[in-house]
């Protein structure tokens, strides 16, 4: 089986939805695997935050090769097997891991003639209701990004240290909709109560990460007038049963913790946990946002507008329409294949 790994240039149709502005483009990195004539297709979206680059993750792949051409994938149980073998490959790049992890899932679907949906959990694909977000704005912003989601089954708000409720209000209009809050870990422990009251009578259905990970302990006791999800402070398995004791709920994001095959574990495992579950996503191309669709299938909620925010997407997949998900009809692997002209 071979393997190549290209960075990827993305350009934002909606830069202004982003919490923080950025200097420097997005870079993801695209990767196919061949092999019996069939071509898997996998993505990193690498985090600064995290220390990955495009230009790393890409080199990682490049020189695990060698150890990609003794693959024997066969079975779903092969691709859970190269999974964990390809930590000692491709360590510590959790996105390589993803990445690569993807494409063998997508080659294996397609060899079989089947979805990863119908490979992973035995089920066609259901479309998915996702989260769209409403970045940092101001007051003359605001009104022209509600109004690009008016009608969206959900709406997730950024918050900062601020802590300005009008736009979660604003966006509270809509009385159907589901409403979260994500407050980037930037929000006070002394606050931390009088904000939930509020955003539990503003009918939120969750907030996410309001403190930095190093102080989850500080959190309000449970049970507490909001459910909180975390993010930051979820990144692999391992991370669940600590934060269990401190949060409801956890947003799990595949190039965080390696891949689609450790994302449906953590999916499986927070539910045994009684946590809340969400699959999110990163700035994504539509290859990633497929993967992610797949584990939203077993999660309470999806967070996958990635691809949404693009100008150009350089791969087709899901179709996305009005804040839903829609799978490809008649198309195996994750339903997704390059766009030829945006190579």
């Amino acid at each position: 089986m071979e393997i190549t790994a290209a960075p990827v240039e993305l350009e934002l149709r909606h830069a202004f939805r982003i919490a923080r502005p950025r200097r420097q483009p997005w870079r993801n990195v695209l990767v196919e695997v061949d092999g019996d004539g069939v071509r898997g297709l996998g993505e990193a979206s690498p985090s600064l935050y995290y220390g990955e680059t495009a230009e790393a993750v890409s080199a990682l792949i490049s020189a695990a090769a060698p150890w990609l051409r003794t693959l024997r994938i066969r079975t779903v149980t092969d691709v859970e097997r190269a999974w964990a073998d390809s930590w000692e490959h491709l360590a510590p790049s959790r996105a390589a891991q993803c990445a690569v992890d993807l494409a063998l899932w997508d080659w294996l679907a397609k060899r079989d003639g089947v979805t990863v949906c119908e490979l992973a959990l035995g089920a066609a694909p259901r479309p998915v209701p996702t989260f769209c977000t409403i970045g940092l704005s101001t007051p003359e912003e605001l009104p022209a990004k509600l109004a690009e989601v008016t009608g969206f089954p959900a709406i997730k708000v950024k918050s900062d240290a601020d802590a300005d409720f009008a736009p979660i209000r604003a966006a509270r209009a809509e009385h159907d909709r589901v409403l979260a809050v994500d407050a980037n870990c930037a929000w006070s422990a002394a606050a931390l109560p009088r904000l939930c009251d509020e955003l539990r009578e503003l009918g939120v259905a969750f907030l996410e990460q309001p403190l930095p990970p190093e102080h989850a302990e500080q959190l309000p006791p449970k049970p507490r007038a909001l459910p909180i999800f975390a993010d930051e402070s979820c990144v692999v398995e391992t991370d669940l049963d600590h934060l269990s004791e401190h949060f409801d709920g956890c947003n799990i994001k595949l190039v965080k913790c390696g891949g689609l095959t450790p994302a449906l574990c953590m999916a499986r495992r927070a539910h045994d946990l009684g946590l809340g579950t969400m699959v999110g996503c990163m700035i994504e191309t539509s290859a990633l946002i497929a993967a992610g669709a797949v584990v939203a299938q077993i999660t309470d909620y999806a967070d996958l507008d990635g691809a949404w925010l693009l100008a150009r997407d350089p791969v087709s997949g899901w179709r996305f329409e009005r804040g839903i998900l829609h799978p490809p009809q008649g198309i195996s692997g994750l339903g997704i294949a390059r766009v030829p002209d945006l190579r």
